[in-house]
């Protein structure tokens, strides 16, 4: 009996499947591991923006992003009070956050956090809090301050690299 055209390619698709979903090497999206003592509470059905794209390369010859001193402070206060309830500081602080995001776009790091956090509304917060924090993770990892503050405008953003690094 011949199996149908139909039958072979869902076969394909399946094996297919199954054989991406064991690739190695797969990055978790910004180290999202909850903490001992994260809130989680009942499940919440997630919005996510269908429009949103992060596309993540290096960018090596673009210019170093700066942020200003008291925007990192800003972003250090939302840190503490939101993105610290289910994360630990340590993932985005030191040589992991360097290996992962250095000499990629501030941009993409934006897009990804704006899109995605926090986990029980995305998108929830205001762009200057996003920047805040974005801000005090570039601070947390040495990056160069400036007098320019990171701004919610995409060139400024998809033009800048973060130049961040261990010490």
């Amino acid at each position: 009996m011949r199996a149908s055209r139909t039958a072979v390619v869902v076969w394909t698709i399946v094996v297919a499947g199954c054989a991406s979903a064991a690739a190695p090497n797969v990055l978790v999206p910004l180290g999202a591991h909850l903490t001992a003592d994260a809130k989680t509470g009942a499940p919440i059905p997630l919005r996510i923006d269908p429009n949103a794209r992060v596309v993540r390369r290096t960018t090596p010859d673009l210019p170093a992003a700066t942020y200003s001193p008291a925007q990192a402070d800003r972003g250090e206060k939302v840190f503490t009070q939101v993105c610290a309830a289910c994360h630990a500081q340590s993932q985005f602080i030191g040589q992991a956050f360097v290996e992962n995001w250095n000499d990629h776009r501030v941009s993409d790091f934006y897009t990804l956090i704006r899109s995605t956090m926090p986990l029980n509304n995305p998108g929830g917060l205001k762009d200057e809090e996003y920047l805040g924090v974005v801000a005090y993770l570039l601070k947390a990892n040495h990056a160069s301050a400036g007098a320019d503050t990171l701004g919610t405008d995409s060139l400024s953003l998809r033009y800048r690299k973060i130049s961040a690094r261990v010490q």
